[in-house]
């Protein structure tokens, strides 16, 4: 399995706090001097210090004392110093100056520190401190040049860091990769959640939203597979109508008219049945195209008059009261959205409770505006026979009729393209019984302070 990222950060890192280490490194050159190694700070002030120590104590007690001394001395110093008795005095040992370029240079020459002093009987006592050995364990090395062990030891840090850090970016990446592969597979119960943990940060965000996607992805084909189903269904009733009308104008030459005039109420069905999947392919595949400002008096008051006029034939009574808008400086709320997608909504709320609504009852229109929650509330009854509790979320699935409407006009799909088609507008819709008998629908429809122009 390719972990290209993996080793990309990894990498990365490794080559990033390797340039640190050198970086650190160089800068402390650069601006720090550097540092003194054990070795130069032993010539400078360990040796001389020893030297100094024995050349006091010679001047008051001679060699003797000086032996004395330099027994209680570490064994590696006491074998550095020597004595003798010399001719020679202070003035021709020459004094090195450790602040000087060359002072390194000149004592790894001639690796003694000499002095030369007068003992308490006046003779010259020269003391002589080998440093040959320290000399030669100076590290030979330039001002820039970057310990191995710094390198290594940045080396191993950063490796360590960045397979850790590389480990915990990528796994979930990984994962999400392997989620996809799962869908791409139809496996759409695949979910990322429990595999992710207690992370909380943009991966598992996008992990989370993974979840949402498959989720949906899965309701929006189990709902294409069901409508799939429903619409074969209901295209095979009438076909089968209009195939026995095309067999029974074969037999029976004389009925053939009437069978003509099944097969046109059956055309005009399956018209009707394609006009309505393809409103609701429509609102499902962007309801919001083509948006405008929409008045909700003047769009319901359209619904309203065609309402009445279809009304008339069976005797139903529908009534209206939208209030009066009051406006908010100067400004009246209204809707955004697509006039022809909501005027569709509302027209099949409404013609659902024709259709369930016998001559004398009547059918209510309201609208109110909430100031405090910024939405319309468009209200709808009917007195009606209602329907069944556990049945009202049915309602808005396709092809689900009431069973007062089983076998009446209608496909069961006005519901849903209404409840769709009001969803996708920020809005939503509910279905509920009446005490006094019927349904009431209520929708909710967010709006916004405008000029209205509808």
């Amino acid at each position: 399995m390719k972990r290209r990222l993996f080793w990309k950060i990894l990498i990365g890192f490794v080559i990033t706090f390797t340039c640190i280490s050198v970086g650190v490194w160089s800068l402390l050159q650069l601006y720090g001097g550097p540092p003194e190694p054990f070795h130069i700070g032993y010539l400078k002030r360990t040796a001389p210090g020893y030297v100094d120590t024995a050349a006091d104590v010679a001047k008051v007690g001679g060699i003797d004392a000086v032996k004395t001394t330099v027994s209680y001395w570490p064994a590696s110093e006491r074998e550095r110093l020597s004595l003798e008795i010399t001719d020679a005095v202070a003035s021709d040992i020459p004094k090195l100056d450790d602040r000087s370029p060359e002072w390194l240079a000149q004592l790894s020459k001639h690796p003694e520190l000499i002095r030369v002093v007068s003992g308490p009987q006046g003779e010259n006592i020269r003391l002589i401190f080998d440093v040959s050995d320290i000399i030669a364990e100076i590290p030979q090395r330039s001002r820039w040049k970057v310990p191995s062990p710094l390198i290594y030891l940045g080396m191993i840090g950063a490796l360590i860091f960045s397979a850790v850090l590389a480990w915990y970016l990528t796994r979930p990446i990984v994962k999400l990769r392997d989620g996809f592969e799962e869908l791409s597979k139809g496996n759409l119960d695949h979910r990322l959640g429990k595999t992710i943990g207690r992370r909380r940060d943009e991966i598992a965000d996008l992990a989370r939203d993974f979840d949402v996607m498959a989720e949906r992805l899965q309701r929006l084909v189990a709902s294409r597979d069901r409508l799939l189903n429903d619409v074969s269904h209901e295209l095979r009733s009438p076909l089968a109508r209009m195939q026995l009308a095309v067999a029974l104008a074969r037999q029976k030459p004389e009925k053939s008219v009437t069978s003509l005039d099944r097969i046109e109420k059956e055309a005009v069905r399956l018209d009707e049945l394609v006009g309505e999947l393809l409103t609701l392919s429509r609102v499902e595949s962007g309801a919001a195209q083509h948006q405008t400002w929409i008045g909700i008096d003047h769009l319901l008051g359209r619904v309203v008059g065609d309402a009445r006029f279809e009304a008339e034939a069976t005797g139903v009574i529908v009534s209206a009261d939208f209030g009066g808008r009051q406006s908010e400086g100067g400004k009246l709320p209204v809707l955004m959205g697509s006039p022809e997608l909501l005027r569709r909504a509302f027209e099949n709320v409404v013609r659902n409770a024709l259709r369930h609504s016998s001559e004398g009852q009547v059918v209510h229109i309201t609208a109110d505006d909430d100031r405090d929650q910024e939405q319309f509330c468009i209200t709808i009854t009917d007195e009606g026979p209602g329907i069944e509790h556990d049945k009202l979320e049915d309602l808005f699935e396709p092809f689900v009729r009431g069973a007062a409407n089983a076998w009446g006009a209608g496909f069961g799909l006005g519901l849903s393209i209404a409840q769709r088609a009001i969803r996708a507008h920020g809005g939503d819709i509910e279905i509920q019984n009446r005490d006094e008998g019927g349904l009431r629908v209520l929708i909710f429809l967010p709006y916004q302070l405008h000029d209205a122009e509808a």
